[in-house]
């Protein structure tokens, strides 16, 4: 009579085991991401070389040539759409990015009592993304890696250099070009066809982004490429920097522009 709750209790053991086996891998995997893009290169100042436009806009952000720090962490409070038509999901994330070379991470996590209903790792280092996501912070339900996602983090890493303008004057491998008086384009030497296109208001604050063509999937979960779109907005001093402490990201459909993300900085830090 005692072998049953004995076993039960052996399945139990095994089964915590495997969960916090899962957990601890996740986490080894956002640390040495981390580490890498703290361990990356420093930055180096390439302002003489830039767009007026991009020096001015740094400027306004209080980052200076002679004070480039090494990479920048800031919080968000967000929502998510995870398949278009969802009911948007409430999240909370963590993000580090670099400033000498392209690279970022992005934790984020949905809370749901002691546990989380989910966590995602976002991120781009040494030219190869990750998206890896876990339901209850354990069960692995996506890892995407490949040529499609890291064009796709390429893209990102540009969408986001808003909120990192030292590395607008300090990343030496971006290349900047204007299109006309209102329009930016960046790319990376290691990934041409990563392009993102800014727009500039009259104040000089970028407001806009466009990118083409981005890797992402359809309804069905096909892979597919949809032009991308995205909205910065409430620029205010967070730390150290003025930047825009609200954004909005969607795809553009065959049937119009629908966001999937919405988020709010909640504080801002940079490391030097």
């Amino acid at each position: 009579m005692t072998t049953v709750p004995i076993l039960i209790l052996s399945a139990l053991a095994i089964l915590l085991v495997a969960v916090l086996a899962l957990a601890a891998a996740f986490n080894r995997k956002a640390a040495g991401l981390r580490t890498r893009l703290l361990s990356a290169a420093a930055p180096r100042d390439i302002s003489a070389s830039l767009p007026a436009r991009l020096r001015d806009f740094a400027r306004r952000a209080d980052a200076t040539p002679d004070d480039l720090a090494h990479c920048v962490t800031f919080r968000q409070q967000a929502e998510i759409q995870l398949k278009r038509g969802a009911a948007w999901q409430p999240v909370k994330a963590v993000q580090t990015m670099a400033i000498g070379a392209p690279g970022f991470l992005w934790l984020a996590e949905q809370p749901m009592g002691l546990i989380p209903k989910f966590r995602v790792i976002d991120g781009f280092a040494d030219g190869a993304g990750l998206l890896q996501v876990q339901l209850l912070g354990v069960v692995p339900v996506v890892r995407a890696t490949g040529i499609d996602i890291d064009r796709a983090e390429a893209m990102r890493y540009l969408a986001e250099l808003p909120w990192a303008p030292d590395a607008i004057l300090g990343n030496p491998h971006l290349i900047w070009r204007m299109i006309d008086e209102d329009w930016a384009e960046a790319t990376l030497m290691s990934a041409p066809d990563a392009a993102v296109r800014f727009r500039f208001d009259a104040q000089g604050d970028i407001v806009e982004m466009r990118a083409a063509n981005r890797p992402a999937r359809d309804a069905a979960g096909n892979p597919v490429t949809y032009d991308w779109q995205g909205f910065y907005r409430d620029y205010r001093m967070l730390g150290p920097r003025r930047i825009p402490t609200e954004i909005e990201v969607g795809y553009i459909y065959p049937d119009g522009y629908h966001a999937y993300f919405q988020g709010r900085i909640t504080d801002y830090s940079a490391v030097h």
